[in-house]
C-alpha cells in the first residue's frame, strides 16, 4: 500500500483504520485519499486527475464525501438550494452506504 498524505482538518487525531473490502463503511476515508472518483473529476472545476479527492472532508472523527454532503460547494454552484437532491443522486451513483469498496 502506497503512502497517503494527511488531508488537513484531522488535527492530527487518530483515524479509523480500512475496513475490509465489502464491509460497511467507518468513514476512514482511504477510498478518496487514493484517487478521486469520476464524480469528482467531471464535476469539480479544475480538479486535477491523481492525488486526494478535493471534496474529502473530516468531520465528527470520520472522513465524509463533500459531493454527497454539499456538492453546490464544490460544484460552483451559486446557492446551496439544490444540495439535498443533486447530493442524493450522487450518493446513490457512488454507493453510499454499500460497504467499502476500496481494495488493497
Amino acid at each position: 500500500m502506497s503512502t497517503i498524505l494527511a488531508i488537513d482538518g484531522t488535527r492530527g487525531g487518530w483515524l479509523p483504520v480500512k475496513p475490509a473490502y465489502g464491509s460497511p463503511c467507518n468513514g476512514c476515508g482511504y477510498c478518496c485519499a487514493a484517487e478521486p472518483c469520476a464524480i469528482a473529476l467531471e464535476h469539480i472545476p479544475g480538479h486535477p486527475a491523481e492525488g486526494p479527492c478535493l471534496a474529502l472532508e473530516f468531520e465528527g472523527g470520520r472522513f465524509v464525501c463533500g459531493m454527497i454532503r454539499r456538492p453546490g460547494h464544490y460544484m460552483g454552484l451559486p446557492n446551496d438550494w439544490a444540495d439535498g437532491p443533486i447530493g442524493g443522486m450522487i450518493a446513490n451513483a457512488l454507493g453510499a452506504g454499500r460497504g467499502c469498496d476500496a481494495e488493497i
